[in-house]
């Protein structure tokens, strides 16, 4: 069974990448969300360079500040890996859009971290404690890119780009809520950071939705008519 789940994932990426349209649609949307990454990393850059005041938060000024540095940096690891496993084995033809779109939200991020003069909230959890945590994200750690939260948003915008399995979007949605509960906890965000970022996402979702919904339809029908399932009955009547 497991040999041939393989096999499945194998000729459905097979039959995905001999399509010109989804070839290409592959390569911008690996260009597109490379690009936003270096965009995000140099406004953060640019940003840890000043010293910013910090502002009251109604929420945060309730809540002590926990240590939930495991979560912080594992705890958003384990979801990219979640989202590049699934959509690898389980939505091959959901990844040219799924590309594109996490580009689009990293871009609308970068440029709201440039238009946000706002330093880390009172009791920020790293200004205390460093940054202790073995991780391979330490790297893209930054203090002031807090408009809006990456942690809430990422699962958020997976639970609404992955349709197929249910499961899965549960996973994400709690992730999200997960995320979102531990940069507060953390004080590394406002709460605004978070809350914004469910409407932000879902904009973005939206938008990216409109400018290429079109391609998703192709890439979807190429594999009801040439998906694993149309392959065994060919070789079956064979």
């Amino acid at each position: 069974m497991i040999k041939e789940y393989f096999l499945k994932t194998f000729h459905h990426w097979k039959i995905l990448l001999k399509d010109r349209a989804y070839f290409w649609s592959l390569v911008v949307g690996i260009v597109v969300l490379a690009f936003a990454v270096f965009l995000d990393r140099f406004a953060s850059l640019y940003h840890d360079q000043y010293v910013y005041t910090s502002v009251g938060d109604l929420i945060l000024n309730i809540l002590p500040t926990y240590n939930l540095e495991f979560l912080f940096f594992q705890g958003i690891y384990a979801v990219i890996w979640m989202i590049v496993l699934y959509s690898v084995f389980f939505e091959p033809e959901t990844v040219p859009f799924g590309f594109k779109t996490i580009g689009l939200l990293i871009i609308v991020r970068a440029g709201f971290i440039v238009l946000t003069y706002l330093g880390p909230p009172i009791g920020f959890y790293f200004a205390e404690n460093g940054i202790g945590f073995d991780s391979p994200l330490k790297g893209l750690f930054f203090t002031n890119d807090l408009f809006f939260s990456g942690h809430t948003a990422l699962p958020f915008l997976a639970y609404l780009l992955f349709r197929k399995h249910i499961w899965f979007r549960a996973i994400m949605l709690v992730s999200s809520f997960i995320m979102g509960v531990t940069v507060l906890l953390m004080h590394v965000h406002y709460s605004i950071d978070v809350f914004s970022a469910f409407f932000i996402t879902y904009g973005v979702y939206t938008l990216s939705n409109m400018l290429f919904n079109q391609l998703n339809v192709r890439f979807k029908r190429i594999l009801e008519l040439h998906g694993w399932h149309k392959f065994k009955k060919k070789l079956f009547y064979k």
